[in-house]
């Protein structure tokens, strides 16, 4: 198990330095650089099926309590993202604007990640999908937490703020637990491959799922400067000194002058 819990190391370090996070700048309005929050809405979602359907098919007693209490204390984290996202909107999104093009990579990811939860698969395995997911979590909560405590958010924000840091951090004890657990596991030379493999997948969801949130923060960024660019120096308006009419006779006599010209 070394191996693995080596290479997801590897893989957050590696997923910390996607290109998304140094697009996080602070030196807009909150509402301006997290306007990626609502693409994630659909893998919010998801994710706590993933947790509950990945406890619910684990047949070792012992990890199913794991997995069943890392479900519970995830708990209500869905409901943080539901508020800030009101926070940061004014509203809710339309269920016509969650299955839009502008979420099909979000939702690719998720049903690329859920579909793990079906693989028949060790339960040890299972264990290691926590452990990948939780990496991801906190690369990407370390992050948007700097953010909003940079912007004074910390009062408006819960999901993306230092108060979901704050409630990973309380479930410190049992992160250690199950570092613990997964450390104490000897798998087998066929099973190590399949866990390498799994983590392989779940972070190239998570690849795409972020190429997606910066292609579209990207316009939406676009789409709130362009219109101000517009207005910041509007072209003078020309105006005639004095009205004039065009006599059909004088196009005659510039077509002809042309013609003598060439």
């Amino acid at each position: 198990m070394k191996a693995v819990l080596q290479h997801i190391a590897v893989c957050e370090e590696r997923f910390a330095s996607h290109p998304f996070f140094a697009d996080l700048k602070q030196d807009r309005p909150i509402e301006q650089v997290m306007a990626f929050a609502p693409r994630l809405t659909f893998w919010v979602m998801t994710f706590q099926d993933v947790l509950r359907l990945n406890a619910h098919f684990i047949q070792d007693a012992h990890l199913k309590e794991l997995a069943t209490h890392h479900h519970a204390e995830e708990g209500g984290h869905d409901q943080w993202f539901e508020e800030d996202i009101a926070q940061l909107t004014g509203g809710s999104l339309s269920i016509g604007t969650l299955y839009g093009k502008a979420h099909a990579k979000t939702r690719d990811a998720a049903y690329s990640i859920i579909s793990e939860v079906y693989r028949s698969v060790d339960d040890r395995l299972r264990i290691v999908l926590l452990w990948a997911l939780e990496s991801t979590s906190h690369v990407f909560f370390s992050r948007t937490a700097v953010i909003s405590a940079a912007q004074g958010a910390d009062d408006k924000l819960k999901y993306f703020s230092d108060h979901h840091m704050q409630a990973e951090q309380q479930h410190a004890m049992f992160e250690q637990q199950l570092a613990e657990e997964l450390e104490a596991m000897v798998l087998e030379p066929a099973v190590r491959d399949d866990a390498l493999a799994m983590v392989n997948r779940i972070y190239a969801a998570f690849d795409t799922m972020f190429d997606g949130l910066r292609i579209h923060l990207e316009h939406e960024r676009a789409d709130q400067t362009e219109p101000r660019r517009a207005t910041l120096a509007p072209a003078p308006k020309v105006e005639a000194e004095e009205p004039f009419e065009v006599d059909e006779a004088d196009f005659s006599d510039v077509a002809l002058e042309v013609d003598r010209a060439a």
